[in-house]
């Protein structure tokens, strides 16, 4: 895998006076864009001025980005839009991640009907990208949400669950999705999370899963600088995948790399700073808004998320 050459020296021209900033990106399958940059960083985990650091929950996530720890952040877009909306200052820079969700079961699940009487794990708790527009469907499937059993559970705990007999589904993002196939005798992938965003709305295809949030106040060339560094990570990540799965597998803890190889397809990751995805943003959040109150405040304007 070639290094960031032309990306990681305009870079380091820009930012290279500059005290470092914290980067903040989950331990998961949003490890895949920025695998590259995690193997140029230096011992102290340093890449062209910019720190990188992890998450593993939504909690410690939340507690980065409100305590200022965090100067930009991989954020699930919907807990962005949560942050936002009760008035942290920061602003969506661009998204990254779509769509990556399936239901795996050892039965067929083709319909959201198809769910009814199941008990289904999803990832971490109420709210994250899967279980809002899970919740949305069984509304527009006419269902009564007591009718499906919704439990949340971290991917490998789920996992276990799952293994157990204890969950009759799981909704969780890919690489979890393959790995629960490789680890459950009999069990598939079905009706990814994108078909389930078409019953709910059909402007836009794909949903945004993961968005880049920064903080107030962070310079303008500064916010360019890592966006242009990650892009190009992601670029020659994707370019390179038996690499990336052995970068990433370390980062999380020895994941399988013939699963992470496998998985990778099955998620759609798509560079687009806030301009380019704003339409698809915010048709997103306004639809979640509407069938999902308690959510996001529906007095919210979302026209200055946006960086």
């Amino acid at each position: 895998m070639r290094r960031l050459f032309i990306a990681t020296a305009l870079i380091i021209i820009i930012v290279s006076t500059l005290a470092a900033y914290t980067y903040v990106n989950p331990i998961g399958p949003t490890l895949i864009p920025v695998a590259r940059m995690i193997a140029d960083s230096n011992n102290n985990g340093v890449v062209a001025g910019f720190q990188l650091s992890y998450w593993k929950t939504v909690d410690e996530a939340i507690s980065n980005v409100i305590s200022g720890k965090a100067d930009i952040i991989l954020l699930p877009v919907v807990i962005g839009a949560q942050l936002y909306a009760k008035g942290v200052p920061i602003k969506l820079a661009a998204v990254s991640m779509w769509n990556g969700f399936y239901f795996v079961s050892k039965e067929e699940i083709n319909t959201i009907e198809d769910l009814s009487g199941k008990v289904v794990y999803t990832l971490h708790s109420p709210g994250q990208t899967a279980d809002v527009i899970l919740k949305t469907a069984v509304d527009i499937a006419g269902l009564s949400r007591n009718s499906i059993s919704i439990l949340y559970a971290a991917g490998p705990e789920a996992i276990q669950l799952f293994a157990a007999g204890k969950a009759d589904a799981l909704l969780v993002p890919e690489p979890f999705a393959s790995l629960a196939c490789f680890k459950v005798q009999g069990a598939e992938k079905y009706l990814p999370i994108q078909e389930m965003w078409k019953s709910i709305s059909t402007e836009y295809p794909n949903v945004p899963t993961s968005g880049i949030f920064v903080k107030a106040g962070i310079p303008r060339d500064v916010v360019d600088s890592f966006l242009l560094l990650y892009e190009q990570s992601l670029l020659l990540s994707l370019a390179n995948p038996e690499e990336t799965a052995k970068i990433v597998s370390e980062k999380m803890g020895g994941f399988p790399v013939p699963v992470l190889l496998k998985a990778m397809p099955g998620i759609l990751f798509k560079f687009e700073r806030s301009d380019t995805a704003r339409g698809s943003v915010e048709n997103y959040l306004n639809t979640l808004k509407k069938i999902e109150p308690e959510l996001l405040d529906q007095g919210i304007d979302f026209e200055n998320l946006f960086w």
